[in-house]
């Protein structure tokens, strides 16, 4: 490895790490946007928190019940 492409990796990370960071940030935004659209619907009483969880959870699979709470939690901060 050149000194160069050594100095490189110290300085900015390796290109691996910067784009799972873009992507992290990427989904992030995502979960934000839906999680803030489900609060500003139990803020106006239009659904319960229990249905703006289930919205989530079908909409993010992937997710455990625990982020599921803490993503409304986080929309509902956000919309405040």
């Amino acid at each position: 490895m050149s000194l160069l492409a050594y100095l490189w990796g110290v300085i900015f990370g390796r290109p691996q790490d910067l784009v799972e960071a873009q992507t992290s940030g990427a989904w992030q935004r995502v979960v934000d946007a839906f999680s803030s659209d489900q609060a500003v619907l139990v803020w106006d009483q239009k659904i319960t928190e229990e249905q703006a969880r289930a919205a989530i959870a079908e909409r993010f699979p992937e997710m455990t019940s625990d982020e599921v709470a803490h993503a409304l939690a986080r929309g509902m901060f956000l919309t405040r």
